[in-house]
């Protein structure tokens, strides 16, 4: 009892200790932050405003990583994470009359057009306003509910945490502006990557299909009117035709397997991942636990995502093995493919990170790739999605 004692006081000094630490250090914080707003004051008081341009400038782009710091630390220590409020800054759009149009104005020369740019994105965001509130009044208010915790109080640190986060985090007006904006971006390509789609399977029908299938009724054609005069010709021209009209009827399937392949539509997204890791030229292994089906346009874009991280792996990787596990958790598919190839891969190297990015962001889905140099790989899908009953579930 008396060990247990010694433990359990050492562990509340150690907490008390880590407490006073951290509490010390948001209060050093507040030292930047006051200078900073007491600079245009001083510069206004001493000079009569010659370089209060610049050092509103300096307050509001200093105050940006100020604030990044604040919000990484109230994270970090007491486990209140406070996303970034800004706006994306928009890019610079030439038009074809040699003019940049900045999202908000026209400039004709380029430099003029992105100093323009940054201060309308700066000044125009509501978060920057909110930002010099909260450094005006943080180095007040925020001493005042750090400085119990100096002495080993943890309490205040949560305080301070929710005092941070309400001034320092997106509002909801913000939260529903980066949404539509993310689900404007997310239709834009889904509708382009449509467009894509149909004229890929109009080449497809044009160059492969439709081609053979004139091809069969030519030689059809030339059968016909060498029947009675030729019948040895004909034959071998029917034979022909026959042979095209199976290509034609391949070339159907590929498309049709290219699109939405049967086994998919028929066995559900397992049993389609299965026979993809069959026909896989490495040994994969394909580990599901899914009670139920998926919306159908879900199944096709996770299984088509799979399947180009398994080309991936097959292109780049070096490797022998694959894994491929799926796995429902609390209202997300989560689909992991692991290698064990050479590693080093990166979502910035090639494109098809990003495509697979693409193909899943109308369902909200994510990738995560985790690639050290030696391996393994393992990238990881997460998709939202909500399985059908297991009483009509085909697998």
């Amino acid at each position: 009892m008396r060990r247990l004692a010694e433990v359990s006081g050492r562990s509340m000094a150690w907490l008390a200790l880590k407490a006073s630490g951290r509490s010390l250090a948001l209060l050093a914080l507040k030292v930047p932050v006051a200078l900073l707003v007491a600079l245009p004051v001083l510069v206004l008081l001493r000079l009569n405003g010659v370089v209060l341009f610049p050092a509103l400038l300096v307050l509001v782009f200093a105050g940006r990583r100020l604030a990044d710091v604040a919000r990484r630390l109230q994270g970090r220590w007491a486990g209140v994470g406070i996303a970034r409020p800004y706006l994306p800054r928009p890019e610079l759009q030439p038009t074809p009359q040699r003019w940049y149009w900045t999202g908000y104005d026209y400039h004709r020369s380029r430099l003029w057009a992105a100093v323009s740019s940054w201060f309308n994105w700066v000044l125009r965001d509501p978060a920057t306003w909110r930002d010099l509130v909260w450094m005006a009044l943080d180095p007040v208010i925020g001493t005042v509910l750090l400085a119990p915790a100096v002495v080993g109080w943890s309490r205040p640190l949560r305080w301070h945490a929710r005092w941070t986060r309400a001034l320092l985090s997106p509002t909801d007006q913000a939260k529903l502006t980066a949404r539509v904006r993310e689900l404007a971006e997310t239709r834009t390509e889904a509708l382009d990557a449509q467009a894509v789609e149909l004229e890929r399977i109009e080449r497809d029908l044009h160059d492969g299909a439709q081609a053979r299938l004139i091809a069969v009724g030519l030689s059809l054609s030339l059968a016909q009117r060498q029947l009675r005069d030729d019948p040895d010709a004909a034959e071998e021209l029917l034979a022909e035709a026959r042979t095209t009209a199976a290509d034609a009827l391949h070339a159907l399937r590929d498309l049709v397997h290219g699109i939405r392949p049967p086994v998919l539509s028929e066995r559900g997204l397992v049993d389609a991942l299965r026979l993809l890791g069959l026909e896989h030229p490495l040994a994969v292994t394909v580990e599901a636990e899914l009670p139920g089906r998926l919306p159908p346009a879900l199944e096709s874009a996770i299984y088509f995502a799979t399947a180009e991280l398994l080309v991936n792996v097959t292109k780049h990787a070096r490797a022998r093995t694959v894994r491929v596990s799926l796995a429902p958790q609390r209202g997300t598919l989560r689909v992991t493919v692991t290698d064990d190839g050479v590693g080093g891969a990166g979502p910035v190297r090639g494109t098809g990170i990003q495509g697979i990015r693409r193909r899943l962001r109308p369902f909200d889905g994510t990738v995560d790739l985790d690639s050290p140099p030696g391996g393994p790989t393992v990238a990881t899908l997460e998709v939202p999605c909500a399985l059908s009953s297991p009483k009509i579930s085909t697998y």
